[in-house]
This record gives C-alpha cells, structure tokens and sequence, in this order.
C-alpha cells in the first residue's frame, strides 16, 4: 500500500527491501559488536561537540573580557537562539528516525525521499527563523526582564546572529541526515572547519585586530557556516545517495511533512519545556538581590556544564538513536534495546567522573571564567550542586535519545513537560524568592527536577513500549 503526494513523491508502508552491502560501520551497527559500533559512532561525534564547544567556550571567554553585562547577554541570547530553532531541531529528530529506520531497513528509495524532503523543508524553516527572530529577538530580551544595558547587547548579538539561520538550518539537518545512515565522521569534520573559523572570529572581531564588541560574536556563526554548508552539501553529493540533492521539480510534499513532524514535534516540546523553563529561570533570577551578576553565573555555568559534560553526551545520544533506529528497521528489536542500555550506562559512569572533578575544581574555575567576586561566588555554588547531578542528567538525555532514535517522542515529551515546567519552575520560585536563598534556590531545584526526569526516562524506556512505534 502506498500514498501519493501532492508533489509526485511517494512513500510505502509496505517494507520493500533494495539490497545493499553492508560493510564498515553498516555491519557494526546491525550484525556485529555494539560496543564497537557504539565506539566507531560516538568517537566522532565526541570530537564534533568538543570543537563546538572550543567555540562556545570561546564565547563565554571574550563575553569575560567584555564584562558581567556581556556574559548575561550573551547567557539570554543563547537561550532566545535555541528557541528560535527550536523547528529546526523538529525536522533534524523527525528526519533521523525516519532516515536510520528506511536505512536499517534497506529501503533506499524512501530513505532519499525522507532526505530530499528534509532539506527543503530545512530551507523553508531557516528563512522563516530568520524573518521571526529580526521581529521579537529584542521584545523577548524586555520579556525576560534583561536591563537595559543587557538587553541592547543582547540585540547587538542577534540582529546580526538571525541573518545566519537559514545557512545553520541547512548544515544541522544534513548532518542529520549523515548521522542517521551512521557516518559520523563527515559532519565531524566539516563542523571542525566551522568552529575553526568561529573562534578565529571571535579573537579577531572582539580581542583583536578589530574590537567591535559583542557584535562580533553574533557575526562569527554566519559568516563561519557559509562555508559549512558549501562543506556539508559537496559531501552529501559524493554519498550514496547523493541524489536526494536533485531538487528539480521536487516540491513540498504534505504527507512527508506530516510524517516527520509527528515525530518532530512532540520531540521539539521536549526542547521546549527545557528552554522555555530557562526563560522563566532568568525571570526567577532577575528577582533576586543582585540579578545581573546571578544571570552572569547562570550563563557560565549553563556554558560550561553543556561543553564538559554535555557535549558528550549529545554525542552518546545522538549515536544511540542511530543505533535503535537501524536496528528497529532491521527487525532486531532486542538488540536496539541492549544498545540503549549500554550507551546509558557509559554515559552515566562518565558524567559521574566530569561531575565530580566540577565540583572539585568548581572555585578555581569559576575564577577563570570571571573577575566580579559575585558573579564568582554564584557561579563556584552552580557547579558545586549540578556537578553532581550530572549522571542523572546523562541517563535522562540518553535514554530519550534512544527512544527518539525509535520515534517515539509523545510520552517523553509528557514527561519533560512535567518534570521541567510544572516542578522545576515552582520549586525555584520557592526557593529562590519564598526561602530567600537566592540563586542556590535555583541551581537545586534545577539538579533535583534532573533526577526526577532522569528516573520516569528510566522507567519508560525499561517498559519497551517504544518498540513497537510504527514510522
């Protein structure tokens, strides 16, 4: 059975196997050793997020130089950032699911189909982020209650930050599309050059030669990823199936939409509750006695803890989803399954190590990281209580990943939406404002919320109804 779209394209509900050789990562992934096929996936995303993260840290080091107000700008126009993508970051989860599972499944043709449709859509949604974030970028920094001197160096960033999305949505959703038939190694490198090329901006439009400020940092991405995208397509081209680049008379496809997006948009809430839940953190925090200097600790120390102990695992999750998604089109339910624990299971162990040396190193590095003894003291607090969160956080992003790899996205979504709004937000008003204990307040209520969502992830994913979701 198979359904016609609007724009010739087609897909099938029915498995129709091309017959393909496996071989290199391919066989690992579905035949041989997990732990090497975990090993040969994670180790270049591993090194893909430490190179985003030289070039965020980068951010946070130049905001330093420039001043606590630079470094609570540029903490607001991160979380502003993720949210405006936050579509994107639909169609890139939609579009793994679905390419891994065709892949998996030997399914070529509807493989380049979910691939062609997710880089137009890719294009559409890159110039719609833009055109909505030169509207209300600058309203959402009054919203969140930024200072004035905060708020216009936060549009500073920005203004100039949004007329890069479209390029930036293009290069996330093709690498999504790589990693999804399990080849890490190309967005690995080209994401390489990019951050490359990020930091050697920042120095040179904020340190020296030019010194233009914080706008500087908003102009580093843009410029950087035309050539990641030039990058990323030469690539996509020379792969196997480097057709799906062939757009001529290829249109949007309604059904295909509808297909990605229901995976998309339940895991894009997910996103949401976390981003939409900082937002009213800022509002908490701009409550407290010394707002400026609480939202500066609040952006290193969000910063920090994303680049040591985030980064990898994103690269853990991101693998495990590869994994699942493969072998669910494979027919090996069981050995998706054992794939998602062992991957939690590393990732937990090695946040329990990074988050205990934070905590041990957590006043020096806060020292490193600011002058103002205030914005010191928060920030030392910060990595005290979250380093020792951090094997929970990992189990929690792990498991999701896994089960976003199945396409299944609709209960975790319920569940982020409880864990992160509906508890996270009242318990750090509570202790924030009601107890007077000022930010600590809210760096708790963020490290208990993370080990509440981590055990209901635990318990879902042990369940397996994940499964049995059809794509």
């Amino acid at each position: 059975m198979s359904c016609s779209t609007d724009t010739g394209e087609s897909f099938s509900n029915d498995t129709v196997k091309e017959t393909r050789e496996l071989s290199g990562v391919d066989a690992l992934i579905v035949n041989g050793s997990l732990w090497q096929a975990i090993w040969q996936l994670t180790w270049p995303l591993y090194l893909n997020m430490m190179t985003i993260a030289v070039a965020t840290f980068s951010e946070v080091w130049v905001g330093g130089r420039l001043g606590s107000a630079s470094q609570a700008a540029i903490g607001l126009a991160g979380q502003i950032w993720f949210f405006m993508i936050l579509l994107v970051v639909a169609l890139s989860a939609g579009t793994n699911a679905l390419v891994s599972r065709f892949w998996g499944a030997g399914e070529i043709e509807n493989t380049i189909t979910a691939a062609r449709q997710s880089i137009i859509f890719s294009v559409i949604f890159g110039i719609s982020v833009m055109i909505v974030g030169m509207i209300i970028c600058r309203p959402l920094l009054h919203v969140l209650g930024a200072s004035p001197e905060v708020e216009e160096l936060g549009w500073q960033m920005l203004r100039f930050d949004m007329l890069g999305q479209p390029l930036i949505c293009i290069h996330w959703v093709s690498n999504a599309i790589f990693r999804a038939r399990g080849n890490t190694r190309t967005p690995m490198i080209t994401a390489g050059i990019v951050c490359f090329f990020v930091v050697l901006l920042n120095f040179g439009f904020c340190v020296w030669p030019l010194q233009i400020g914080i706008s500087g940092l908003g102009m580093s991405w843009p410029i950087a990823s035309i050539l990641g995208v030039v990058l990323t397509l030469y690539f996509q081209r020379k792969s196997d199936i480097g057709r799906f680049l062939d757009l001529k008379g290829a249109g949007i496809s309604r059904e295909w939409f509808i297909r990605i997006m229901k995976i998309g948009i339940p895991a894009c809430v997910q996103d949401l509750a976390w981003v939409g839940g900082n937002f009213l953190l800022l509002f908490i925090l701009a409550q407290s006695r010394e707002p400026t200097s609480a939202e500066a600790a609040w952006a290193i120390g969000l910063r920090v803890e994303e680049n040591i102990c985030g980064m990898p695992v994103f690269a853990l999750g991101t693998a495990v989803a590869t994994l699942v998604g493969q072998n669910l089109g494979a027919m090996k339910p069981e050995r998706a399954e054992k794939a998602g624990w062992q991957v939690a299971w590393v990732g937990a162990a090695y946040n329990l190590l990074l988050g205990l040396g934070i905590v041990l190193a957590a006043n020096p590095l806060a020292h490193f990281m600011s002058t103002d003894p205030s914005v010191v003291a928060y920030t030392t607090q910060y990595f005290q209580i979250l380093g020792l969160a951090q094997p929970f956080i990992a189990l929690w992003l792990i498991l999701a990943g896994a089960m976003q790899g199945a396409g299944y996205t609709r209960a975790p979504m319920i569940v982020s939406i409880v864990c992160l709004v509906l508890l996270r937000l009242p318990l750090a008003w509570f202790l924030t404002i009601h107890c007077n204990m000022g930010p600590m307040g809210t760096w708790l209520s963020l490290a208990l919320s993370s080990v509440l969502i981590a055990g209901a992830m635990y318990w879902q994913f042990k369940s397996g109804i994940w499964k049995k979701q059809q794509v």
